[in-house]
């Protein structure tokens, strides 16, 4: 028997003083649609929400931006955080607390931007390789999150967790989950910190997926930036 309440995530973090009658209301709706309608603090809008939430499919990349956390600092550009989407208003990605699931409640309204990448429709046994890839990807839960970004399998950061597990799935990602250093400047930030070597986010535009969407704070100019 179907149970329609299986790993279904209800939203809590609504503003001070919220009525409850409203809260009951953006439940329902988030339950039965996945769409969010209480107020928000970050940059994307509700068309955003509602447009991606109708473009996602399992086993899409989504590439998120949180410009307001000190790790946009470090990790430059309008993406700095990798997950992948699970089905069910679930992802898993890899953050402080380490690899675990998260709701798209939590994801849509605390980023403040987004693309959502997809396996391209033409690769050769493309569902399996989904299939593979999320059970890869469950495989890593529990795991520490690796903030050094060294070698290894002991830990892990959030876009080797999504890289390995298309690779692991047999799916070239045309990526590299550490780069060379080829500059006299990234060779000089090498010794300073290995994350200047670690895979960024906003290299999977590059990689071997489609883009099926982009918020509206977000163009591609060469490159991918946001709009002023």
């Amino acid at each position: 028997m179907i149970n329609p309440f299986k790993k279904t995530h209800w939203i809590a973090n609504f503003p001070p003083h919220y009525p409850f009658y409203k809260k009951v209301v953006a439940n329902l709706v988030y339950f039965f649609t996945g769409i969010i309608i209480h107020p928000r603090h970050n940059l994307l809008t509700h068309t955003d929400l509602i447009r991606a939430r109708l473009q996602l499919k399992k086993g899409d990349i989504a590439l998120l931006g949180n410009l307001r956390e000190t790790s946009s600092f470090f990790i430059k550009g309008a993406v700095t955080h990798t997950a992948l989407f699970l089905g069910n208003k679930e992802f898993i990605h890899a953050v402080g607390d380490g690899v675990e699931f998260v709701s798209l409640h939590h994801l849509f309204t605390e980023y403040d931007t987004i693309v959502i990448l997809r396996l391209p429709h033409s690769i050769r046994k493309r569902r399996r390789i989904i299939k593979d890839a999320i059970k890869y990807a469950k495989t890593q839960l529990g795991k520490p999150y690796d903030f050094e970004f060294t070698r290894g399998i002991d830990k892990i950061f959030c876009t080797e967790l999504i890289n390995e597990s298309f690779k692991h799935a047999g799916h070239d990602t045309k990526l590299k989950t550490f780069n060379r250093a080829n500059s006299f400047e990234e060779r000089i930030l090498k010794l300073i910190t290995s994350a200047s070597l670690a895979l960024r986010p906003e290299q999977f535009l590059e990689s071997n997926f489609d883009i099926v969407f982009l918020s509206h704070n977000l163009k591609i100019k060469k490159k991918l930036v946001l709009k002023l």
